[in-house]
């Protein structure tokens, strides 16, 4: 039973991630709730991420971009063949093996290297340094990812580091983030990412 839901976990994620385009109407008001409860981050913080926004800059850009047009995820899990297995067929294991092991060499976009982006996604933290403050997490497309769920590809997994450490960040907060996209693989505890930023600016999202 615990292959059967493990298989069961990560094609819940395979599904989220193909529609991860429904990221806004699935946490508007989550992301309301957190806005009214807590201020967010330094005025410095809230300066830069003004300078930014009005530079004019930065491209919004959605998770399907990420992902090579050549790139089929459904397929790909597809060809395994789960429900041919039994649960304690060995065979399952090792196919379980293999496809995680396609989801962390996920290729990615290279056309989207070097380009400022901004981009809405969800806070997995790799560090806290003292209280909430936070200085480098995955952007992920889905609620959940790498803290819950199984985690997505490694093309829909954005590495980010801040130059300074930021407080008012907390775990699966809705944010929009400003920076350099990087064609870079990182691999850590909770997932390994395709793509890295240094981030520019952060935005709490809110409806």
């Amino acid at each position: 039973m615990l292959l059967l839901k493990r298989l069961f976990l990560l094609a819940t994620a395979l599904l989220i991630c193909i529609s991860a385009g429904t990221v806004h109407a699935l946490t508007d008001e989550y992301t309301r709730q957190q806005a009214l409860e807590r201020s967010r981050g330094s005025a410095a913080d809230a300066a830069q991420t003004e300078r930014v926004k009005k530079s004019g800059k930065y491209t919004e850009i959605s998770w399907d971009q990420l992902i090579p047009p050549s790139w089929d995820p459904a397929k790909i899990f597809d060809k395994f063949k789960f429900d041919q297995f039994e649960d304690d067929d060995p065979r399952a294991e090792e196919a379980l093996k293999q496809l995680q092991k396609q989801w962390s060499e996920a290729p990615v976009n290279p056309a989207m290297k070097g380009k400022l982006v901004k981009i809405l996604g969800f806070v997995a933290p790799l560090d806290y340094l003292g209280g909430d403050e936070l200085a480098e997490f995955l952007l992920v497309p889905y609620f959940g990812a790498c803290i819950h769920v199984p985690p997505p590809p490694a093309n829909q997994i954005i590495y980010v580091t801040l130059a300074k450490p930021r407080g008012g960040i907390q775990v699966m907060d809705a944010v929009w983030v400003y920076g350099r996209l990087e064609v870079e693989k990182n691999e850590n505890d909770l997932a390994d990412s395709g793509y890295s930023m240094k981030a520019d600016a952060i935005e709490q999202h809110v409806e």
